[in-house]
């Protein structure tokens, strides 16, 4: 089984042997009805994707902060850092 979709039932039946394949690094996402449901993926990968969510919406707040109209240029590493 690698990675994709399976439907909860699947899941519910071959549950150890998917356990034992994302162990091995694979993701697989189950479905009910045919839509998404839960995403069976590594431990370390979900840490990862948490951290990523992170950096991805402290970066969109940042850019929604924009920079002051009156801005000139000049902006170094610290000042950037400092928003």
């Amino acid at each position: 089984m690698p990675d994709g979709l399976v439907s909860a039932a699947e899941a519910s039946r071959d549950f150890p042997k998917m356990l034992r394949e994302v162990q091995d690094g694979a993701r697989i996402t189950i479905t009910k009805d045919g839509k998404p449901v839960a995403i069976l993926l590594p431990a370390d990968a979900s840490t990862a994707d948490t951290d990523r969510s992170t950096a991805h919406r402290r970066m969109m707040e940042l850019l929604a902060q924009g920079l002051p109209l009156d801005f000139r240029g000049g902006v170094d590493r610290d000042d950037v850092h400092s928003r």
